[in-house]
């Protein structure tokens, strides 16, 4: 049901947005009078298309909550997007903040939002409310943002509209919103195949391992993905500190992602018994063979579309995700079709397409070689194949004991710092950020 309504309600919040706030922080504005004109069109417009998108969904609801294969939920769907107008309403101050670089104000709202679950979530998950209290708690979430964030920020929302202007913005925009619809039917193609081709059982060992990766992986990249975007979009003029950055960006996400992505892989089943319980014991493969691969496409394919918008170049996102999606689709209706076990290998797979794909463009449109690419992230890569080789030994001999897997995971850690201290980057890294920091 949580998976449901996610995902309707994703698809909803990108439409509100309507790319605008990625126009807002690549586009370069003779003055600010410039910026709050646009910033004044997009508001507006999000609230526009935010109000009624949330009347379709309460209108179809039945019929979208039978669609996406859980009938009987369409009530929860219409209360969940809410959520639409509220992140509609902070979202272009949002933009603001992130084209100024000003991740020091953001950073106190977020830590707000987080602690919404502590007061909502928690309290009413305990008394029984179920998926509810998920629902409840994400709408308190929005908002406390959408308040803070307007209190916060030196822009706000006055009465001025521009068609020319919206012509204008929508000609980037239009395309952004594209891309994010691609990479939003890339995210759920799978649910939609999973829910048609297996049943329920098969939908939660796929879907629940997928949401644990993810939510791992988000603290790096929803943290460094907005920076990445907002500092390449003022590096647009020059060329080679714009390469020169990303190639030092992707060095530092590297040195935690991989490893990462390797340790899930290698624990996978004491992970899962760990976070889930054993009754999720089908549900390993799953879990260790997306993180491997979210690992690796974190690094090698995921950043590449904040170069593409970052020059201004949309739609090579677009194409990039439309013949990832070409490849997948057809893979995973056919993998499903041979079993659970054949879907989860097959789907990871072929991801490595997308990253293929993406590194042919990227080095195309902003001349970022993956010769390149791999020299510069060869102390963490190589760090992360040694640990995971050890990692594979102490799991086979260690078996399911929690206390030798714990000490298997510790020692995994003492091997990846000490194979990286190997290499000259590996050792300034640490200095820096470990024993700099301490």
């Amino acid at each position: 049901m949580v998976a449901t309504v996610t995902m309707v309600t994703s698809f909803a919040d990108m439409f509100s947005d309507s790319g605008f706030q990625k126009y807002l922080v690549q586009h370069e504005f003779e003055n600010n009078d410039d910026l709050y004109h646009s910033a004044d069109v997009a508001f507006w417009t999000n609230i526009g298309i935010s109000f009624g998108l949330w009347a379709g969904f309460a209108l179809f609801r039945d019929e979208i909550a039978a669609l996406v294969g859980s009938p009987g939920l369409g009530f929860p769907i219409a209360v969940a997007c809410a959520s639409l107008p509220l992140t509609s309403f902070s979202s272009i101050q949002l933009a603001l903040y992130r084209r100024r670089l000003d991740f020091k104000t953001i950073m106190p709202v977020r830590v707000a939002t987080a602690l919404v679950p502590f007061i909502v979530t928690v309290p009413l998950a305990l008394a029984g409310a179920g998926f509810w209290s998920l629902i409840c708690g994400t709408i308190a979430g929005n908002v406390v943002t959408a308040l803070a964030l307007t209190a916060l920020s030196p822009w706000k929302p006055r009465s001025y509209y521009s068609r020319a202007l919206l012509q204008e913005m929508f000609a980037f925009s239009g395309w952004s919103l594209l891309e994010a619809i691609a990479i939003w039917a890339t995210s759920w193609a799978g649910t939609f195949v999973v829910g048609n081709l297996l049943d329920a059982y098969h939908l939660g060992l796929y879907r629940q391992p997928m949401t644990l990766v993810n939510s791992a992986f988000n603290l790096i990249t929803n943290a460094t993905t907005p920076v990445l975007f907002s500092s390449l979009s003022r590096l647009q003029d020059s060329m080679e500190e714009f390469r020169s950055f990303f190639y030092r960006f992707q060095f530092n996400v590297a040195m935690f992602v991989l490893p990462l992505g390797f340790g899930i892989y290698c624990f996978r089943d004491f992970l899962i018994d760990l976070l889930l319980g054993s009754q999720w014991h089908d549900a390993a493969l799953m879990l260790g063979c997306w993180g491997l691969s979210t690992g690796i496409m974190v690094v090698f394919g995921h950043y590449c579309s904040e170069v593409f918008r970052a020059v201004g170049k949309p739609r090579t996102s677009l194409l990039c995700q439309c013949v990832y999606m070409c490849a997948m689709v057809p893979t995973l209706y056919v993998s499903a079709s041979a079993g659970f076990n054949q879907l989860v290998v097959a789907n990871s797979a072929v991801r490595f397409v997308g990253v293929l794909v993406d590194q042919i463009m990227v080095g195309r449109i902003a001349d970022i070689r993956f010769s390149r690419i791999l020299l510069g992230v060869r102390t963490p890569l190589i760090g992360s194949f040694i640990m995971g080789a050890v990692g594979l030994l102490f799991v086979a001999w260690a078996g399911g004991s929690w206390l030798f897997n714990s000490m298997a995971i510790i020692a995994c850690v003492i091997v990846y710092v000490l194979v990286t201290l190997l290499f000259p980057e590996g050792r300034a890294f640490l200095k820096k950020n470990v024993l700099g920091r301490l």
